[in-house]
C-alpha cells in the first residue's frame, strides 16, 4: 500500500492506494502521528483507490479518529471504493467515523466542525502548537510530547494562549506541573499579516492559570520568547502595534 499525502491550509488528506492490511495498518499510525506533530488535526482519509482492507486496518482507522478527537479534530472517510464501503458499512465503521462519497463533502464537514463556534480548532492566525522537551511532562501527557492551544495574543516578545487539555483527562496538579513557570516550551505559530509560513519559536513559560470548564482542566498560559530573529521581532512588533491601531480605530467609530 502506498500513502499520498497531501496539506491544506486547515486540514490534511492522506490518500491510499492498494492493499490495506495488517502489515501496512501502522504505516497509518505513523502518518497520523505525524499530522498531529506537524499541528494537523482535521483529516480526509481517502480510500478511492483501496483494493483490500481487514480488520486491523478497520482497527486503525478507528484508532486515528479517537487521535484526532483526543487532539480536538477529526478524521473522515471520503470515496471509498466498492469493497472497501462494502466492508466499513456491514462492520459498522461509518457509524463510528463519517464517511462520505465525494472528498469535497467531506473537506465541507470538517471546515463546518472547524468554524463551529468557540470550539474551533483551525490551524491559522488562531492557534499555536506547542511542544515539552523533557521526558518527565511527556510522561504526563501520556506518551504526547504536543498540543493544540488558541492564542490570545502576541507581540515581539511573548505569546498568550489558552489550552482545553486535549481531552487527556488531567487534573489541576498535572495541569501545574506542565506549565510551571520557568519550564521551557517550543511553539510554533502563524500570523497570517507578518508572513506566509510558521514562526517556530523557543519560549520560558512566564505565568500559568489552570483552568476547569465542564470538569476538564486547562491552562491559560503566557510564554515569553527566548530566541527571536531581528526580522521576526520587527514583523511581530508591527503586527502588536496595527492591532491596538485597528481597534482604537474601531472603538471611535462606535463612539
Amino acid at each position: 500500500m502506498k500513502i499520498d499525502k497531501l496539506l491544506y491550509e486547515h486540514f490534511a488528506e492522506l490518500r491510499l492506494r492498494g492493499e490495506f492490511d495488517t502489515f501496512y495498518a501502522p504505516k497509518l499510525q505513523e502518518e497520523i502521528d505525524g499530522l498531529i506533530a506537524s499541528g494537523y488535526t482535521w483529516v480526509v482519509l481517502n480510500l478511492r483507490l483501496v483494493k483490500f482492507i481487514n480488520s486491523t486496518a478497520l482497527g486503525a482507522i478507528i484508532k486515528a479518529n479517537k487521535r484526532m478527537r483526543a487532539e480536538g479534530g477529526e478524521l473522515v472517510i471520503a470515496q471509498a471504493s466498492s469493497f472497501a464501503k462494502e466492508v466499513l458499512t456491514q462492520i459498522g465503521v461509518d457509524r463510528v467515523v463519517p464517511m462520505f462519497d465525494e472528498v469535497e463533502a467531506a473537506q465541507e464537514h470538517l471546515l463546518s466542525k472547524m468554524f463551529a463556534g468557540e470550539t474551533a480548532q483551525v490551524i491559522g492566525e488562531s492557534n499555536v502548537l506547542f511542544e515539552f522537551e523533557d521526558e518527565e511532562r511527556v510522561a504526563i501527557m501520556g506518551g504526547r510530547r504536543t498540543g493544540l492551544g488558541t492564542v490570545l495574543s502576541v507581540d515581539h516578545e511573548r505569546i498568550k494562549f489558552t489550552w482545553d487539555g486535549g481531552g487527556r483527562g488531567l487534573g489541576k496538579q498535572q495541569i501545574d506541573q506542565l506549565f510551571a513557570k520557568g519550564l521551557p516550551l517550543k511553539t510554533k505559530f502563524k500570523v497570517k499579516l507578518c508572513k506566509k509560513d510558521y514562526f517556530h519559536v523557543d519560549t520560558i513559560i512566564e505565568r500559568s492559570e489552570a483552568r476547569e470548564e465542564d470538569g476538564a482542566w486547562g491552562v491559560m498560559a503566557t510564554a515569553s520568547f527566548t530566541e527571536l530573529s531581528e526580522a521576526d521581532s520587527l514583523a511581530l512588533a508591527q503586527f502588536a502595534d496595527d492591532l491596538d491601531y485597528l481597534k482604537k480605530q474601531l472603538e471611535d467609530v462606535r463612539d
